[in-house]
């Protein structure tokens, strides 16, 4: 039988991404840290997952969907805003905010390595109602 996991956790999304790492000089040898919103991001959102971690992680390939929803900008007209939800098309980008994502959940052990997610939906919005919407299913091979 296929597992799957669905949850939604309203929230304002942090915007700290992974690609947003540092890097200094010690002794002549570079060294790469996590700057303080890196770190911030990385918390709050273990803090958000942790309750809806399974207590076994998935096994073999995974699907993964995430739809980010951002509170609308303070300048976004009513016009658009009756319609409940308008894509997003500024930063953070989807491939950056979703590696953190991935790297806290396997922290979490949602799964064994995030390398299970064999197929991968990313959405990002403005909208109503500000959060992240996160399915996880088992695929079978052969499957669409």
């Amino acid at each position: 039988m296929k597992r799957e996991l669905e949850f939604n956790i309203r929230c304002i999304p942090p915007k700290g991404t992974s690609q947003q790492k540092g890097i200094m000089v010690i002794g002549g040898h570079p060294r790469h840290f996590k700057k303080k919103a890196v770190k911030d991001a990385e918390d709050t959102m273990i803090a958000l997952l942790a309750p809806h971690a399974p207590l076994q992680p998935f096994e073999g390939p995974l699907e993964l969907y995430v739809k980010w929803t951002y509170p609308w900008r303070s300048n976004e007209a009513k016009c658009r805003r009756v319609l409940g939800w308008i894509w997003k098309y500024t930063r953070p980008d989807c491939s950056n905010s979703i590696k953190l994502f991935e790297d806290c959940m396997t922290k979490l052990i949602f799964w064994n390595d995030d390398s299970q997610v064999a197929r991968l939906i990313v959405e990002k919005q403005w909208g109503d109602n500000p959060g992240f919407e996160v399915k996880i299913k088992e695929l079978t091979n052969g499957e669409e």
